[in-house]
């Protein structure tokens, strides 16, 4: 009887470390690394961030098994596989599927698009959003993004950032996406970068996102993701009453940041 409950209590074990899951992210045609994926539960507030070297572990105890565990990452086709399945495999190397890249040059008429910046411009320290991820795990986890209007065609030419407070041990690793109003993401390219104190002038911080020619024909938000581990601090400006904001953990649901936008403004050339 006795080794009966020691058999019964070593397989209750195995099945529960079984339930933590590791592995590695590739891009399926360059067999390279995606930094920083975001893994997570639809719908839920549970999920993992992978490394800068794509690996990763998540704890999917108690997770109901028909649940879906996707992962986005702009430029690449959603991964969407039931918890079910994907607990039958362990360790995982996960291929992300890059988006057929249809890009075709355009040459902007001077005399028909005209430059303008749309957006949250503030400075101030009265209104900002902290983010500490040393001291936050769902700080490394969230994701905000920001409407913008149009019904002409927009091209889209630089993310900029009022950042009135940067003081971090590294580099800090931000990711962009580009979604359309219903939240689906445009992109045909993964937009990341690493937002050092040197490329914060005057308490600005800028993507050029221009070579990717991104044109836009109606409304849309523009979303930015911290996704590193870091010591110390990064405090964005905001404003209240600005654009609507939005923000969401892991790729749990959309939800409305109340009262106040961050200082994210794009510089865009519009069709008159």
């Amino acid at each position: 009887m006795e080794k009966t409950t020691l058999l019964f209590v070593l397989f209750l074990g195995f099945l529960l470390n079984a339930q933590t899951i590791t592995g590695t992210i590739l891009s399926k045609e360059e067999m390279q690394p995606v930094p920083y994926a975001k893994i997570g539960i639809e719908n839920q507030n549970t999920g993992t961030i992978a490394d800068e070297k794509g690996q990763f572990k998540i704890d999917l105890t108690g997770v109901d098994r028909i649940s879906q565990l996707k992962i986005e990452v702009g430029g690449f086709e959603r991964y969407a596989i039931s918890v079910e399945q994907f607990l039958q495999e362990n360790p995982q190397t996960i291929f992300l599927t890059e988006k057929i890249k249809d890009i075709k040059e355009v040459k902007i008429n001077p005399a028909k698009f005209i430059a303008e910046n749309w957006g949250i411009n503030s400075k101030t320290k009265r209104f900002i959003f902290k983010h500490t991820a040393s001291k936050n795990e769902t700080d490394q986890s969230r994701e905000i993004a920001v409407f913008f209007e149009t019904k002409k065609r927009t091209k889209v030419e630089n993310i900029n950032i009022n950042i009135v407070k940067f003081k971090t041990d590294r580099p800090v690793f931000i990711r962009f996406n580009i979604y359309d109003k219903n939240l689906n993401s445009i992109l045909t390219e993964d937009l990341h970068d690493e937002i050092t104190s040197d490329k914060i002038i005057k308490n600005s911080y800028s993507f050029d996102i221009s070579k990717h020619q991104i044109y836009i024909d109606d409304d849309f938000y523009v979303g930015i993701q911290i996704l590193n581990y870091f010591e110390g601090g990064i405090s964005i400006s905001g404003a209240p009453k600005g654009n609507k904001t939005i923000f969401r953990n892991f790729l749990s649901g959309w939800l409305d940041v109340p009262m106040i936008s961050p200082a994210i403004n794009i510089d865009v050339k519009v069709q008159k």
